[in-house]
């Protein structure tokens, strides 16, 4: 089982009593995943492999070509992931969904579109 700090809104969240809140489960991947998908890749000092070129996209038109980037790099930045063993996506009106096959597992993703990062 997976385990973790619950990271929230850019920051990590804390129990009434001060402890660090934990997560476990799918929402450890579930906010692993927002993570990559929201960080410019080689953005972090210690993991420059990590993230994603979605940021780039941002300030982008939503023409069709530009779908079509956008979920490929989405599917492509979630397999990178060891724990994620498929990925599809597609477009919605509220934004990107990507249904992701973990060992055993599902896993649902909405991304809102135009992207919103939060604490950066």
């Amino acid at each position: 089982m997976y385990r973790d700090w619950l990271f929230e809104d850019g920051d990590f969240r804390f129990t009434p009593r001060g402890d660090a809140a934990l997560v476990e489960g799918l929402q450890v991947v579930r906010q692993d995943l927002l993570a990559r998908l929201v960080s410019p890749r080689g953005s972090h000092w210690a993991f420059p492999h990590e993230g994603s070129a979605l940021p780039d996209y941002v300030q982008a038109a939503l023409d069709e070509l530009t779908r079509v980037e956008v979920l490929q790099e989405a599917e492509r930045t979630c397999l990178e992931d060891a724990r994620v063993e498929e990925a599809r996506g597609e477009w919605t009106e509220g934004g990107l969904r990507l249904a992701l096959r973990l060992s055993g597992e599902a896993l649902r993703l909405l991304l809102p579109w135009p992207l919103e990062v939060k604490g950066a």
